[in-house]
């Protein structure tokens, strides 16, 4: 469980610091002159590798359900690695022209594919590895490496913050924040290569063509998509915050940091024990219990941050949220892994994963930030978490489980 989840960590680790760096990268990969068109171009350039994501899913995830879950796991953490050096080693705008960017897109592109592919093989490889009355606590592990990446990607920050000047981070500083992520790459591949492999040898020969996989198993993809909606705007919203407290509430950045390291802390530690509790009372309903919570205090909580917009204020509501999110997204894993047959586990995680992400995820900050601009109503924030987590517990509700896939629920403990 602990290997697999050092790619989950690299990833969200990546994502968390080329937002807060976006700034410095904009003006170091793109033509100087207009800062703000600099920006845009970063930010489009980061929501392109989203893009990549299913695609990653596909391909990789193919590849785990063929060959086997740990050489999939070894290949994305190699690849997301090097779209990571990527980001360290790319010579400025100012020494190589438009090579600068073109180079970083390929680097964006990459990261984005394997980490589609990174998804569906480390929770399926988690969940396999462990008797079945403890999946649902191996399916939280994925989700606690999250806020282990968001808490890591905060301290960085803070430490450069604290020993560079603003125009030295500008300068040059912001690419160590890249190399602390290439660290996480050589341990998490020696530890990934000493695992034993989970793929049964018996499913090797079953060659059922993707596309009538993809045929067969299209609503289960759908369903696992719905299930995922809640997961991830609750995650990207909560990366968000920090950017809300800061030009919203405008506090600090130093109390923003604050926030997100006591968000990150209470993940790490409310996921995992909120899978030992679903192991015994049943993923589902836990899951329902997190998104019916939230549902019901988001808006009161938000609305009491904007009241009081304090660093005590801004440390209780994120974790608060942090425990209701954290009900339901340590058995999301679980949940779209245990809908799908051996043969195709990583291949519709992943799939389904990659595609909330790419669509419900990596536009959510965007979405958000228009949303406030246009309405000009700082709490719409609760109403769109609201409605993520309205949408997926109707899901988790009204999903009946198939025939073709109700002894693989069963294998898993669903209740």
């Amino acid at each position: 469980m602990f290997a697999t989840m050092f790619g989950n960590i690299l990833e969200i680790y990546d994502f968390v610091a080329y937002g807060i760096f976006a700034v410095p990268i904009s003006k170091t990969f793109f033509p100087a002159g207009n800062d703000l068109f600099a920006l845009i171009l970063t930010l489009v350039t980061f929501a392109v590798g989203f893009l990549a994501r299913p695609i990653g899913a596909l391909v990789i995830g193919r590849y785990a359900d063929r060959v086997g879950r740990k050489k999939a796991l070894s290949l994305t953490l190699n690849m997301m690695g090097l779209g990571t050096l990527v980001m360290v080693a790319t010579p400025s705008y100012a020494a190589i022209g438009f090579a600068a960017p073109c180079i970083i897109l390929m680097g964006r592109l990459l990261q984005g594919f394997s980490a589609g592919g990174e998804i569906g093989s480390a929770i399926t490889f988690a969940i396999e590895s462990v008797p079945k009355h403890r999946r649902a606590f191996a399916s939280s592990i994925q989700k606690a490496a999250q806020g282990a990446g968001v808490l890591l990607t905060a301290l960085v920050g803070l430490s450069l913050s604290s020993i560079f000047t603003d125009a030295q981070i500008n300068a040059w500083a912001w690419r160590l924040v890249f190399v602390v992520g290439l660290l996480i790459v050589p341990v998490g591949l020696y530890i990934r290569r000493s695992l034993p492999e989970t793929f049964h040898a018996g499913t090797r020969g079953r060659e059922t063509g993707l596309l009538s996989q993809l045929g067969k198993f299209k609503g289960l993809v759908a369903y696992g998509v719905l299930v995922e909606i809640f997961a991830t705007v609750s995650a990207y919203v909560a990366n968000y915050f920090t950017t809300y407290a800061t030009h919203e509430l405008h506090m600090p950045l130093a109390k923003g940091y604050v926030g997100q390291i006591a968000f990150s802390l209470t993940v790490m530690i409310a996921t995992p024990i909120s899978g030992i509790i679903a192991d015994r009372f049943g993923y589902r309903r836990i899951m329902l219990i997190g998104a019916v919570a939230t549902a019901m205090f988001i808006y009161p909580l938000i609305a009491y941050l904007n009241a009081n917009p304090t660093v005590h204020a801004l440390i209780g509501v994120r974790v608060a949220i942090a425990i209701m999110s954290s009900l339901y997204g340590a058995c999301t894993g679980l949940a779209l892994a245990s809908i799908f047959p051996e043969d195709f586990r990583a291949t519709g995680t992943g799939l389904a994963y990659s595609i909330g992400v790419t669509f419900f995820g990596g536009f959510t900050p965007a979405i958000v930030a228009t949303l406030i601009g246009f309405t000009g109503n700082k709490l719409i924030i609760g109403y769109y978490v609201m409605a993520a987590a309205l949408i997926s517990s109707t899901a988790l509700v009204l999903g009946a489980r198939r025939n073709r896939t109700a002894s693989a629920e069963r294998a898993y403990g669903a209740r």
